[in-house]
């Protein structure tokens, strides 16, 4: 394992035991590339780990993959900017979405950014979700839709996502697909597990939207909740010739 990209809320973290515990663990394993990759935008991750013992990570992939951040250098990376520019109005996504049905609800503004443009949309199907997706191509915007947690929705670029995200970064850095694991308990974790020759963990406590959802990773689904399971996963792939 040279790199493990994992979520935070319901992965890793549910509070001061869970990221004490992941701690413990993180900092007794030979060194990798550690990614928090989270829907949580960049600046409340940093919080976060300022306000409890999560360990630092070397990245930051926040907003549902649409911001990627450089904790040793403290700066974003621009050139991820510039992969989610091309066919994407955050303006005129935002209206679309806004007159598209009557219970669509816009998160607060700290849950938008320039590319991830997020609503609260409760108990919809998956065909609600396509048909919504669909109607954001035919007014030619590269856009798509991630939904999870039976209520949060968001629109980001087609290219980005956080599969997209951990792909583009592995290969800035040299690190084959082989060699990554990834880690999430929700709908908006999918993506990672769409990565063909890397290792996903799926913690007890994952939401059926991750569970039922195709995947191209070979797939350690843990007994324990949260960074208990996780914890349990790495050990697997780590101790267990694959």
């Amino acid at each position: 394992m040279l790199l493990f990209s994992t979520d935070i809320d319901g992965t890793i973290y549910d509070g001061p035991e869970s990221a004490e515990a992941f701690a413990e663990f993180w900092l007794s394993k030979p060194e990798a590339v550690l990614v928090y990759n989270t829907g949580r935008s960049v600046d409340d991750t940093r919080q976060l780990i300022d306000s409890t013992p999560l360990p630092l990570p070397r990245f930051i992939t926040g907003g549902v993959g649409t911001e990627i951040f450089d904790c040793q250098t403290g700066e974003r990376l621009s050139a991820w900017k510039t992969e989610l520019s091309s066919g994407w109005d955050f303006a005129k996504i935002d209206s679309l979405v806004g007159r598209y049905a009557d219970d669509i609800e816009r998160q607060p503004e700290e849950c938008q950014n320039d590319f991830k443009c997020s609503w609260f949309w409760n108990n919809r199907s998956q065909e609600d979700i396509a048909a919504l997706a669909a109607r954001l191509i035919e007014a030619g915007f590269n856009a798509q839709v991630v939904y999870s947690s039976s209520r949060d929705l968001d629109v980001i670029p087609s290219v980005a996502n956080k599969g997209n995200a951990i792909t583009w970064l592995a290969a800035r850095l040299g690190i084959p697909l082989e060699e990554i694991v990834v880690a999430g308990d929700s709908g908006n974790d999918s993506s990672m597990f769409q990565l063909e020759g890397a290792r996903g963990i799926i913690p007890a406590n994952a939401e059926d939207a991750l569970r039922h959802a195709p995947k191209k990773t070979l797939i350690f689904e843990s007994t324990g909740r949260c960074s208990a399971g996780i914890i349990e996963g790495i050990n697997y792939f780590t101790t267990t010739k694959q």
